[in-house]
């Protein structure tokens, strides 16, 4: 993407020596990566290619970059001080969109992007890209407004997927896979699973491989910045190594070839399955992957889970969610805009102008949002004209950094040491169970707590791993879609299921399923278990669904992704087959979230329940799985069919 933007401007950039490209990236690690990659055919054109992170500002000499790599709350401070610089951009790369696309942080890029236009003196031109967008009209209109003249570009680039399927008994027996798959050569491998006590519980399990003890890395977010980037530099630099991960390195960072991928447990959804998958045999014409169940998981709809997951990768079929109508962002960024200006009075039309781009910010809900900031004590209303200015907690905002981002506030939360070096961080209520002499699991090792205090947690080096502790990381897991559960009864309904891609001990418990299901009932039936207590339905529809369709029984029930219980049985015929029918239901139907950003718990609560609901509004496989429930009907299955494979 950057070769026909640097062919385009790059000797006018040359002659004047300004800036004309920004690449935005969602992380530092990214930013820094790219740096790497870029900067050697840049300098062979006289091009310098610049960094603007919370770590670096090669902005901030004398010398600017033709090219800067940032992320959008970096992009967002040069924005805010109005920085010369950006008068002379002429185009500007938005990488890995997908993670921006229908979030707080892709409001406020769109609105930063607004705002850029102002202080440049060109046209600029945009390009964004990713390797899983399900429908690219959608990115543009979220990012930059449906009437956007753009051009859309599609890449046929599949690559064949050899997956295989194992189901792992213990945390020995995934040991004992991966040393299969290590051999006697130099093998690489990257293992992804769900969350960091797990990289942990993994990473801790391989120390005492002969050939692996020092060849074993742990990457997560906890870690501090210049923790992974360590590991990502011995890992890349390492012949044979194994890198226990989160969806920390989903995205695109170099870390050299990689010979297989591994997860431990399916991913949340197929955008993520996608992008760890894509990070093997980067440099070969097929990707590796070996899809792990873990003991804990029911192995059978687990392994059902894993196949759908790979026959949608091959097909590439991505959800399709039309663009979210969000608020958050748009309280910052009108917070950004006065603070920006000094605090000063601001009229309301011209904050509203940031979000023409945004059909669903009309004044009237802009104007909703800047009262609540100033009942909040952000903003102070003009006596008399329509206009806010900056009021004490704004400025308190500003003085604290606080007003370039928009991430989740998160909980409290205590750095980790080990002598003078930053290792990471984890939520403050692990002082509890982390008192000086417990040994813990960090970072990949094993470390035993020196010292323990709301100052920080300090650790050395442990000598052995006995007894050894997680920390522990309060907060919900990554979130199902209804994409996935729908796509898992496609697959048990319509396709015959691929038994080589299974070990052998799932190909008979997984085919057994699959023959007794189409043996009891058809792709327009639901399969329940009726008792004294309520009745268990198997719908495969995913958690919305199922929680709105229990809301709408007025019934006591329990929902999850695949199965929905009520207390009295369902006139599945008498239910709302589009999500707008579930009106009434709203309020019960809308869940507060621990990851909301400062931003989003400022809002008037009817814009808190308008954000949440996007995901039932505006998902496109919700009203298809509302539509099969509503014209199927149920047919009882044996209770050995829930307790042996649920």
């Amino acid at each position: 993407v950057t070769a026909p933007l640097v062919s385009r401007y790059w000797e006018a950039a040359k002659q004047s020596a300004t800036l004309f490209l920004i690449y935005i990236a969602p992380t530092k690690a990214l930013v820094n990566d790219l740096e790497k990659r870029l900067s050697p055919p840049m300098q062979s054109m006289g091009l310098r290619v610049g960094v603007r992170h919370g770590d670096r500002d090669d902005l901030a000499g004398s010398l600017k970059p033709a090219i800067l790599i940032t992320t959008p709350e970096s992009l967002e401070v040069l924005i805010f001080r109005k920085d010369p610089a950006l008068a002379t951009v002429k185009a500007v790369v938005i990488d890995e969109v997908h993670l921006l696309y229908n979030t707080q942080r892709g409001l406020q890029l769109s609105t930063l992007i607004k705002r850029l236009r102002r202080l440049s003196s060109n046209q600029l031109q945009w390009a964004a890209l990713s390797a899983t967008i399900g429908r690219l009209n959608d990115v543009r209109d979220f990012l930059f407004g449906a009437g956007t003249d753009c051009t859309f570009l599609v890449g046929q680039s599949k690559r064949p997927i050899d997956a295989f399927v194992q189901s792992v008994g213990s945390i020995q027996a995934f040991n004992s896979v991966v040393d299969r798959m290590l051999g006697t050569g130099s093998v690489k491998l990257l293992v992804f699973a769900n969350s960091r006590r797990q990289c942990e519980e993994l990473a801790s399990s391989l120390q005492t491989h002969k050939r692996l003890s020092s060849s074993i890395f742990a990457h997560y977010s906890s870690l501090s910045p210049e923790v992974r980037l360590e590991t990502e530099r011995a890992f890349a630099a390492s012949k044979t190594a194994v890198c226990l991960a989160t969806s920390t390195l989903e995205l695109g960072i170099d870390i050299g070839d990689i010979d297989a991928v591994l997860l431990w447990g399916a991913p949340p959804g197929i955008e993520s399955f996608l992008q760890r998958i894509g990070r093997g045999n980067r440099r070969s014409n097929k990707t590796n992957v070996v899809c792990l169940i873990p003991p804990e998981s029911p192995r059978v709809i687990e392994a059902i889970r894993f196949l759908a997951l790979i026959q949608a990768a091959r097909a590439s079929e991505l959800p399709i969610r039309r663009p979210f109508d969000l608020f958050g962002a748009a309280a910052q960024q009108c917070l950004s805009v006065i603070a920006s200006d000094g605090g000063r009075f601001t009229r309301i039309a011209d904050l509203c102008a940031f979000f023409e781009q945004q059909p669903h910010l009309g004044r009237t809900d802009v104007e909703e949002i800047l009262g609540e900031l100033a009942a909040s004590g952000y903003l102070q209303r003009h006596g008399f004209k329509n206009q806010y200015g900056a009021d004490e907690r704004l400025h308190q905002l500003v003085d604290y950094r606080m007003i370039y981002g928009n991430f989740s506030a998160g909980s409290d939360s205590v750095t980790v040491h080990y002598k003078s070096k930053l290792l990471g961080e984890v939520p403050a209520i692990n002082l509890l169970r982390a008192g000086g002499g417990t040994v813990v699991r960090f970072a990949g090792k094993n470390w035993v707590v020196q010292r323990s205090s709301r100052d920080g947690i300090t650790v050395l080096p442990a000598s052995s791993a006995r007894g050894a502790v997680d920390f522990v990381y309060p907060g919900k897991g990554p979130p199902t879609d209804a994409f996935l559960p729908n796509k898992m009864w496609q697959l048990l309904h319509e396709s015959d299921l691929p038994t080589d891609t299974l070990s052998r001990d799932l190909v008979d418990p997984v085919s057994a399923l699959q023959s007794y299901l189409r043996g009891r009932c058809t792709q327009r039936q639901i399969p329940c278990c009726p008792s004294d207590g309520g009745t268990l339905y198997f719908t495969f529809a995913g958690y919305l669904v199922n929680k709105a369709i229990g809301l709408s029984t007025g019934n006591n029930f329990k929902a999850d992704e695949l199965t929905l219980w009520t207390s009295t049985p369902i006139v599945w015929a008498n239910i709302g087959d589009s999500p707008e029918l579930y009106a009434d239901f709203f309020p019960s139907l809308f869940e507060v979230s621990s990851d909301l950003s400062l931003y989003q718990s400022v809002l008037p609560p009817d814009l808190q329940m308008r954000e949440f609901l996007q995901m039932w509004l505006k998902d496109e496989t919700i009203p298809l799985a509302l539509q099969r429930l509503r014209n199927s009907t149920p047919v009882v299955v044996d209770v050995s069919f829930a307790t042996e494979n649920f």
